[in-house]
């Protein structure tokens, strides 16, 4: 790889300016970018302290090769997770750098997968922005971060992690937030940098009529799982009358009902239900111009889905409302667009992917590894833990694509490539780098992205907005 003697400044005052305008800056000692980039390194390695990110930091060939052999301290990565950057803001410039490529943008039919989990915390008793909530995977009640994100899920296979918030419990009626609130902020922020017809595919926690009505006038399609207590109607002509009126009906109704068609196409099959309607409310004004919220009936794509039928030892008994509709071993969908109910079935079969993202960043990333007691530390660490994943999602995404022979997992990505041992030498004209495992795997990977003079093709970390 050439380069020459200014590549180095070069790429130290680029990466600068993209940290520095996001409000992320020190005075002193190591810079940001490498301290973010030291870290990102170290939670692919499975590093998940600022102690062992200090030790990590000064063995790991390639960072102590980038570090021109000074140590970070512990304390120089303390310091640099308590301070409060703008870490939110940090989030939306990488989802707006995503965009700017063609591989990574969002276009019409990509989904959205929306959901939250529990990050808990074992030292968490008196710590303001933590919860007392119970967590239905552990079947217990822990002191945690409910952290609520989205996932972007793109027809040419990749899926990479996008925005996310903190809920957190607030004294003041005037700082309540709900998770529906935050689930609007974060769309609202797709929509500064990309204007693409979306899904939204999310648990039947988020099926709220006014979030539904709202995700449509934001040019979202959406689709979700009924629940029990959802309210259906059936169009009919009553010829008596001589027109069109509208009876009410529970899913577990209509699932009952078309039950024997849904088990002839077999297990896994779906069955799109005609003229199903939801009453959605609306703003309007009466005679007198005073404002009125009333209801109109809406269109929807009823469709019903068979799953195999599963009953966990120690099952937990949810509230009556949250209870899926169900009959059997069939369950129902229920979207706006009412003409592509199959497209519907293939996002919200999607949304898993949400939750194995949620997975992986407790087991292999540390989510939950952060004991830090302020605030500020985590969202750093939860940001540069998405990023890092972002980073491991496209690597995988593009050993993978087209077909490619002896393709890669992502687990085996991250063992043989990100974590591959290394040699390497350097003098002022060649950096040469020679990895204890066969890279052929991983060759298109490199040829594409291996930077010929220290520049980052991808993420041009100078892009970052200002601060306010």
């Amino acid at each position: 790889m050439e380069k020459n003697k200014e590549i180095k400044h070069r790429l130290t005052m680029d990466n600068r300016e993209f940290l520095s305008l996001s409000g992320i800056r020190k005075h002193s000692g190591t810079p940001t970018w490498l301290l973010a980039f030291a870290y990102i390194c170290g939670l692919i390695h499975h590093v998940d302290s600022a102690n062992q990110n200090a030790k990590f930091s000064t063995e790991a060939p390639f960072l102590r090769e980038l570090l021109s052999r000074k140590i970070i301290s512990q304390s120089a990565f303390s310091r640099f997770l308590s301070k409060p950057f703008l870490w939110l803001r940090f989030s939306l410039g990488r989802l707006a750098r995503l965009q700017e490529n063609a591989d990574t943008r969002l276009t019409d039919g990509d989904i959205i997968a929306l959901d939250d989990t529990k990050v808990e915390h074992p030292h968490g008793k008196k710590i303001p922005f933590l919860c007392w909530l119970f967590d239905s995977s552990d079947k217990r009640h822990v002191w945690c971060i409910n952290l609520v994100s989205t996932l972007a899920v793109l027809k040419n296979g990749l899926e990479y992690p996008m925005l996310w918030r903190f809920w957190v419990k607030a004294s003041q009626e005037n700082e309540k937030q709900t998770k529906l609130d935050l689930a609007k902020q974060m769309l609202l922020e797709v929509r500064q940098v990309n204007n693409a017809r979306l899904w939204v595919a999310m648990d039947r926690w988020f099926l709220c009529k006014k979030f539904l009505k709202w995700l449509m006038d934001e040019k979202f399609d959406w689709v979700t799982k009924a629940k029990r207590n959802t309210v259906l109607f059936r169009k009919i002509y009553d010829p008596v009358l001589g027109r069109d009126h509208y009876i009410k009906l529970n899913p577990k109704q209509l699932l009952r009902e078309v039950y024997p068609r849904i088990r002839v196409l077999g297990k896994g099959s779906v069955l799109s239900i005609p003229d199903i309607y939801i009453k959605i409310p609306y703003e309007t004004l009466t005679r007198k111009g005073k404002s009125i919220t009333r209801q109109r009936f809406l269109p929807i794509a009823a469709i019903a889905a068979t799953y195999e039928k599963q009953v966990p030892e120690g099952s937990v008994l949810l509230q009556e409302e949250e209870y899926p509709a169900t009959f059997k071993d069939a369950y129902l969908l229920v979207s706006n667009r009412v003409d592509a109910p199959e497209e519907a079935a293939t996002a919200y079969a999607r949304r898993w992917r949400i939750e194995v993202f949620y997975r992986m960043a407790k087991q292999n990333l540390g989510l939950t590894s952060c004991y830090a007691q302020s605030e500020a530390a985590h969202f750093a660490h939860v940001e540069l833990l998405f990023t890092a994943k972002t980073l491991l999602c496209y690597a995988a995404w593009e050993c993978n694509k087209e077909g490619a022979e002896q393709a890669p997992s992502l687990c085996e990505v991250v063992r043989y490539f990100f974590n591959a041992g290394c040699r390497i030498h350097c003098n002022e004209q060649l950096i040469q780098v020679y990895f204890d495992t066969a890279t052929e795997r991983f060759s298109r990977l490199i040829d594409k992205f291996w930077p010929q003079s220290l520049e980052l093709r991808l993420w041009r970390w100078e892009y970052y907005p200002r601060t306010a």
